[in-house]
């Protein structure tokens, strides 16, 4: 067997057993109701309303498929997610959504 054969093999191996681990690596989830409050405190502001919008739209069921809107979302809920977060910055986002509501 030549060496260029060998080094191909060997690489071939090494990005196939890449691929493998990653596929097979611990999936951590990544929904905002295992951020904490000082994670969501410490966002980019343009960052909060998308989690605002999820933490309260999560598991909230409306009357004729209806949400709670991007803009309240924005000039309502933002606001009252900070202010909880500043009392409870150890707190997760899925724990205070009672508080909100």
């Amino acid at each position: 067997m030549n060496i260029k054969a060998s080094i191909s093999i060997i690489i071939a191996a090494a990005a196939l057993s890449t691929t493998f681990n990653s596929a097979f690596a611990a999936q951590q989830e990544t929904t905002p109701q295992n951020m904490t409050c000082q994670e969501f405190m410490d966002m980019n502001p343009k960052s909060m309303t998308p989690i605002a919008f999820w933490v309260v739209n999560r598991n909230t069921d409306f009357k004729g498929g209806d949400y709670v809107h991007w803009h309240e979302v924005e000039t309502v809920a933002v606001p009252k997610i900070f202010k909880q977060c500043q009392k409870t910055p150890h707190a997760k986002l899925g724990e205070i959504t009672p508080a909100l509501k």
